[in-house]
């Protein structure tokens, strides 16, 4: 086999904080897979910290105009050199006000720290690493905020003994210490506070090969690496993930062209009902609507034999409660009763008349496969159980594994990066971005500095006076769990009851900062999912 092109896979991987200096495990690689942590299967180490997710990239070959790749490893190289640049560039950025609702209405540019004349002191670039030999590693340890003397730690990389590259975010760390959080931006919002910095961050991710029996070395399509907060319910997708994002992006802008036959109910249709299943154990809105374990809902499982117009009617009454994407996010759904899924849109919009909140509605490609599983004999009915996932390592696998456990929406503004990468970036081929376009500190800059602000305050919220409450992001940010224990029919409980416990917001958003590593994770066991691993 003659390799002619050679590519990073993820093209967009994801590590994530934890304050353990040296416990780390690798995040998901083959999707539907989101088993615990190997070894102990606990998010903590042995001093209780919690464990960082790892981003590891892989480098797959292909043979001139085949679309089938094998994986690059040391023995089949003299030489692989990868590099990487994090950068967190959110305190020199427009505040978050600046975001996605004033697209329609322009207002004049205000800037994070906007009496800091030297833009540069407030971006934290340690610059770029490289490691050219498996077993390397390096640390992104002297970006500075402000030019200070303390040194902001951003993460390390190391190459394994294959040379694959592993990807290490910060430690969950906000500063400076004891400054006051009431000093927000002007025109700014709960996410925008001057004079602070925490260590999340993004940056590109490129490799060269130099094959055995070559002499000239090929540059690999390169990839995006995003460290972001911890996702505390590891092991449950949110309703839109960012693979959907992207992928319906694909579909109108770089003219991805998906197959529109039917629909199969095991790989397309029962995700998106999973998922939404799920919500139940992470915040009781949901459990008011959907009920019993998964293997419970029999209603909406296809049986053998003929479509019945039973089934039928059942799958259209749920299909009627989706709001339609073709719908604008600052409108009211057409129809009433368009109030599914029970999430905030981008707009963040309340409307003033009727007080009903405007949720964000499924991307066009997920209503697609909905409607086509309401009708009759609209899909493939291949149900045998739940599927397991598979077992190969393969570079689409690897995408949508990475991707599918992130935040597609609501971009208000996110968890992993914000609507600036669904609505302005540029990408060369589906979920590869335009590295040559982008500079490290992009896809985190408009998000919440620090962080865990806007992850104190985006759990549940009736904005402005509405008639009723949405949630933000569940499967990343619990809203009402279920707390582990002998007591199977245990009350469910806060998801951050005694850090946010004060009457008082701005000192809730300090204990947040303080506390955030004391919260707990999710995790299945048996049929149920439950809180576990908090720490008091």
């Amino acid at each position: 086999m003659t390799v002619s092109i050679v590519k990073i896979f993820p093209p967009i991987g994801i590590a994530r904080l934890g304050n353990s200096t040296d416990k780390f495990f690798i995040g998901p690689e083959i999707p539907g897979n989101h088993g615990p942590p190997p070894d102990d299967g606990l998010y903590r180490d042995a001093s209780l910290r919690i464990k960082r997710q790892a981003a590891r990239f892989r480098l797959f070959g292909y043979e001139a105009g085949a679309s089938e790749a094998h994986e690059i490893k040391q023995a089949d190289v003299d030489g692989i050199k990868w590099t990487v640049k994090l950068a967190n560039t959110k305190a020199a950025s427009e505040v978050f006000g600046r975001g996605v609702n004033d697209r329609d209405h322009p207002h004049p540019t205000w800037l994070r720290n906007a009496g800091i004349q030297d833009r540069d002191s407030l971006k934290i670039t340690p610059g770029s690493r490289t490691l050219d030999g498996p077993n390397q590693s390096a640390t992104f340890d002297t970006g500075t905020f402000r030019g200070r003397d303390n040194k902001v730690f951003l993460g390390e990389i190391k190459t394994d003994a294959e040379n694959r590259l592993i990807v290490l975010g910060g430690l969950g760390k906000s500063g400076p210490d004891g400054t006051d959080l009431t000093k927000m931006s002007p025109g700014g919002d709960f996410a925008d506070h001057d004079d602070w910095y925490d260590d999340i961050s993004d940056g590109p991710v490129q490799a060269s090969v130099l094959l055995k029996g070559t002499d000239a070395w090929i540059e690999a399509s390169a990839a995006w690496v995003i460290c972001a907060p911890p996702k505390f319910a590891p092991q449950i997708e949110h309703i839109i993930t960012l693979y959907d994002t992207l992928l319906q992006m694909a579909i109108d802008k770089l003219g991805l062209n998906l197959s529109r036959g039917k629909p199969s109910f095991t790989k397309d249709v029962y995700p998106i009902l999973l998922r939404a299943m799920n919500m139940k154990w992470l915040t009781k809105k949901a459990a008011k609507a959907h009920s019993g374990p998964v293997s419970a809902f029999d209603s909406v499982l296809p049986r053998p034999g003929p479509d019945t117009d039973d089934q039928v009617l059942t799958r259209n009454l749920i299909f009627k409660r989706l709001r339609d994407p073709s719908t604008k996010e600052n409108e009211l759904p057409e129809k009433p009763k368009q109030d599914m899924p029970r999430i905030w849109s981008d707009r963040y919009k309340v409307d003033k008349g009727t007080k009903i909140p405007i949720n964000k509605a499924l991307t066009k490609y997920q209503y697609h496969i909905l409607e086509q599983w309401k009708k009759k004999d609209g899909f493939e009915n291949d149900w045998e159980h739940q599927p397991s996932p598979e077992t190969e390592i393969t570079p689409e696998g690897l995408t949508r594994a990475a991707l599918e456990n992130c935040i597609g929406g609501a971009f208000y503004p996110g968890i992993e990066t914000s609507f600036m990468i669904r609505d302005d970036y540029i990408f060369v081929e589906p979920f590869r971005l335009d590295s040559s376009k982008l500079e490290a500190g992009d896809l985190t800059k408009q998000m919440a500095v620090p962080w865990q602000t806007d992850f104190l305050e985006c759990a549940t919220e009736n904005g402005e006076g509405a008639s009723y409450e949405l949630d933000w992001w569940p499967a990343q940010r619990p809203v009402d769990v279920f707390p582990a224990g002998p007591d199977p029919n245990a009350s469910r409980v806060a998801w951050d009851r005694g850090i946010n416990s004060s009457p008082d917001g701005i000192q809730n958003m300090h204990n947040m900062i303080r506390n955030w590593h004391k919260l707990g994770f999710v995790v299945q066991q048996g049929d149920l999912y439950v809180e576990t691993e908090r720490l008091e």
